[in-house]
């Protein structure tokens, strides 16, 4: 467990200076403290040793995700949300599609704000529509029909 540089990974043997170690404990029994049933591995050994969440959520040595990583899944939950419903009722006003979808995915009104704009953008398949009583989210028209 300890070389010339300090403490490393028993299983990987990457060095304490490098990653985050955890004392783990070799038969799973965290009331048996003897000095030969633990060792150090880094976070990413021990989850694979003693899986508690899936594997993929626990690379990272931060425990808070990124916005990044968020909206990797969020962002197409939201995406395929959006679609069902507009394909559903045509036209939505915009504040009840990024609530609902917010409620929805999980995810705050502010990300399903961002996401609408980028959806409404000049790439994307979207448009707003001034009404008398707000915004509203519908399908850009097609060539034929401007």
């Amino acid at each position: 467990m300890v070389c010339d540089e300090g403490e490393y990974c028993k299983w990987c043997k990457v060095s304490g200076k490098e990653k985050q170690l955890v004392i783990d404990h070799k038969d799973n029994d965290n009331s048996n403290n003897q000095r030969k049933n633990r060792q150090f591995l880094c976070r990413p050994c021990n989850y694979i040793k003693n899986p508690r969440r899936p594997v993929d959520e626990c690379v990272s040595e931060d425990e808070n995700p990124t916005e990044i990583s968020i909206n990797r899944t969020k962002e197409p939950c939201f995406r395929k949300y959006a679609y069902q419903r507009m394909d559903e009722e045509g036209e939505i006003y915009e504040s009840d599609l990024r609530d609902s979808g917010a409620e929805h995915c999980e995810v705050s009104s502010e990300a399903t704000r961002k996401y609408l704009k980028k959806m409404s953008s000049s790439e994307g398949k979207f448009q707003r529509v001034r009404r008398i009583n707000g915004w509203t989210i519908r399908y850009k028209l097609n060539n034929s029909e401007r």
